[in-house]
């Protein structure tokens, strides 16, 4: 499945439109698409810094004008980056029925998240003081999401009588900490591999551990 899709927004207007205008909509929407893929494959390999126009540009074939018809500016461009990492990311939280998942199934869907986009959402942890600020915020929406359905999960545990109470701020931050503790030290954790896949057992009984009543 495509780490970037078009909005059901834009699906209702395409049907909307004569057959001429929704096959170039269609074409502008996949034109898009490529751009932002390709974008994504070219800050995998070579960050946010490296990841120009023209790079993004070359990556897909099309000549250097072609990302200015669809994006006004770089910093927009990377804005829609982030977004499509950080919605790729959230859907395997959004699977998740809320009214049954203890902590235990979050940190298991957010763990499977991080290590499916883990280069990528490196990338972001590394680069992040130097985005555009509209771009960090997205960053900073991400993590946000993943505390709201860790705060929910806990207090389920809590009323369960299967965790102990913590301070919801204290408990977000702690689980963002020592996720991003890791991924950052990669090279020290997983040298040549996956963070996640190495060291996310061990992840999540350290942070379960602190919750045990």
């Amino acid at each position: 499945m495509s780490i970037y899709s078009m909005s059901y927004y834009s699906f209702k207007t395409e049907l909307s439109m004569p057959a001429v205008s929704r096959s170039r909509t269609r074409q502008r929407e996949a034109t898009r698409r490529q751009l932002v893929e390709a974008g994504l494959r070219v800050v995998a390999e070579h960050g946010f810094a490296g990841a120009t126009t023209a790079a993004i540009a070359r990556e897909t074939g099309k000549a250097h004008g072609t990302v200015f018809v669809h994006f006004a500016s770089r910093d927009i461009l990377v804005e829609a980056l982030v977004a499509a990492i950080g919605e790729a990311m959230s859907q395997q939280l959004a699977r998740l029925p809320a009214e049954v998942c203890g902590v235990a199934e979050v940190l298991d869907a957010h763990l499977v998240a991080l290590e499916e986009h883990e280069v990528l959402y490196v990338r972001l942890l590394r680069e992040a003081t130097v985005l555009p600020l509209s771009a960090r915020a997205r960053v900073f929406a991400l993590q946000s999401a993943v505390g709201s359905r860790l705060r929910q999960a806990h207090a389920r545990d809590v009323a369960h009588g299967v965790a102990r109470a913590m301070n919801p701020v204290a408990l977000t931050n702690l689980w963002i900490a020592l996720t991003n503790h890791y991924l950052l030290n990669r090279d020290l954790f997983a040298p040549g591999g996956s963070v996640v896949a190495q060291r996310g057992a061990e992840l999540k009984a350290q942070f379960l551990d602190v919750l045990k009543p």
